[in-house]
């Protein structure tokens, strides 16, 4: 091989570090327009940095997962994104705060486990990582709508934390774990 010959993953690496580099000028780019016209529409650029800058590098992974077919960074990807998302929602949409969006952020590690099951193709851990974390999910949201109080969240929550525990005890059944 000489100097001049590249592998793939040379390749591979040089189109990720452009989509990394021209992310990066996106993202301040739309952070550049908002604090210069932000005022005269009514976004503060204050209130975007986060989600902005949560989906630029949120995407930037995403693409690159997929390029090279990378499972964690599908997985840091779409955590990044959900956080995005929650972040646009409550900063933009009149109403919405962080108090009741925050299961959003429950939530966030099921579904970057859903995708990044449909590339593993690693079904049993990644349903049981989604049970985990979207079952309470639901349970938080019935709470920050306001239809669950305290009283009924937290003996379901031990329930279902007692079942988890079951579950994996008789999963396991005396032999080591996983």
């Amino acid at each position: 091989m000489t100097g001049t010959e590249h592998t793939e993953a040379d390749r591979s690496r040089f189109v990720c570090n452009l989509i990394a580099a021209g992310g990066l000028i996106i993202c301040g780019a739309v952070l550049l327009v908002f604090g210069i016209a932000g005022d005269a529409i009514g976004v503060s650029v204050v209130s975007l940095i986060a989600p902005v800058i949560l989906l630029c590098v949120g995407l930037a992974l995403l693409v690159t997962s997929l390029l090279r077919r990378n499972t964690v960074t599908l997985y840091v990807s779409v955590l990044l994104l959900m956080c995005s998302a929650a972040s646009f929602c409550a900063n933009l949409i009149p109403g919405v705060s962080y108090a009741t969006i925050w299961p959003m952020y429950v939530v966030a590690p099921a579904v970057a486990s859903f995708f990044t099951m449909l590339m593993s193709g690693a079904i049993r851990f990644h349903v049981r990582i989604i049970c985990v974390f979207a079952v309470p999910s639901v349970f938080f949201s019935l709470f920050a709508a306001g239809i669950w109080s305290v009283g009924i969240l937290i003996p379901v929550l031990i329930i279902y934390v007692g079942l988890l525990a079951l579950f994996a005890a008789l999963a396991v059944k005396g032999e080591p774990e996983e």
